[in-house]
């Protein structure tokens, strides 16, 4: 959790230049590809306002592929799958495991366009952290604000050590009123002070974007599910992805059964952990990962 000992108002430390290259110093050693101008602004914008929303960036095919491989889960199996505390949502439904079901859901963890964007803010070799789905139901309360790095015991401001993303996937898209994300503009900056009211009242931007639309954020950028309102659910997947050195807050390797990585891309294989980090990170018995697989049968 955040320091709550620490000042509540000492965001002029904050905002100085020596804080904002701390906070990001891993752009200038692990940002060496090329990119286009496009890419260049929208990482810039990333690093100014520690969010960016890519809009309309799946087809209505793929969203029509990814709702039907989740309705068993959010129709059939919603009252199972009811959050177990207010952070979760007592009104929202959570499917984990995504991508042990469907092969659907593999367009969401290995986005080009999204990983064009960690490929230039995070370290080689970067895992996937999570990956699940998130249907927060009418009448739902809003969630605690929260970082999704709170589990790393680092003071801030600090470098990033993962980035979220979070796709809208239902017919409405997010809104104001149907429970879309709520971020804190600029708060992936911050120190480890506990937001204010004032603090939230200045920053606070609900998102609002249409079916098919993203947002990246980095680990350390405050935020939280928003209320619904409506009559309608507000269905989302979010993938999160680590720096190769942090634990991932999934077990992707035990979740993800292993005669399943062979059906996988080579990249998704190793956003799972089936890949190794110099020198020898994700081994398994002295050897890379994928050769600890058992040998795949002859399809006769």
């Amino acid at each position: 959790m955040a320091d709550s000992t620490r000042a509540k108002g000492d965001l002029s430390n904050l905002q100085g230049e020596r804080s904002r290259k701390l906070a990001l110093d891993f752009k200038d050693v692990y940002a060496a590809k090329e990119a286009s101008p496009e890419l260049k602004n929208q990482i810039d914008a990333l690093r100014r306002d520690g969010f960016l929303v890519l809009r309309n960036v799946l087809s209505r095919g793929s969203l029509d592929e990814i709702r039907q491989a989740l309705g068993p889960y959010i129709r059939e199996g919603k009252k199972a799958n009811l959050g177990r505390n207010n952070f979760e949502g007592h009104k929202t439904n959570r499917v984990y495991a995504l991508l042990a079901k469907s092969r659907a859901f593999d367009q969401i963890a290995e986005n080009k366009r999204v990983l064009d964007i960690m490929d230039r803010v995070l370290m080689p070799n970067y895992l996937l952290s999570a990956c699940l789905a998130i249907d927060i139901h009418p009448g739902e309360t809003p969630q605690p604000f929260h970082y999704d790095g709170q589990y790393i015991r680092m003071e801030r401001p600090r470098p990033p050590m993962g980035i979220s993303t979070i796709w809208a996937l239902g017919e409405q898209g997010f809104t104001a009123a149907n429970g879309g994300t709520v971020i804190l503009k600029g708060s992936h900056l911050w120190g480890g002070q506990i937001p204010t009211e004032e603090e939230v009242a200045k920053s606070r931007v609900p998102l609002e974007m249409p079916p098919g639309s993203v947002v990246i954020f980095f680990d350390t950028l405050w935020h939280c599910g928003g209320r619904n309102v409506t009559k309608e659910p507000r269905l989302a997947i979010t993938a999160q992805y680590c720096q190769p050195f942090i634990r991932q807050q999934e077990s992707l390797t035990l979740s993800v059964p292993p005669e399943t990585i062979p059906k996988l891309s080579k990249r998704l294989s190793g956003l799972l952990g089936y890949s190794i980090h110099p020198p020898f990170i994700g081994h398994v018995d002295g050897q890379h990962p994928l050769k600890s697989l058992p040998p795949r049968r002859s399809a006769l």
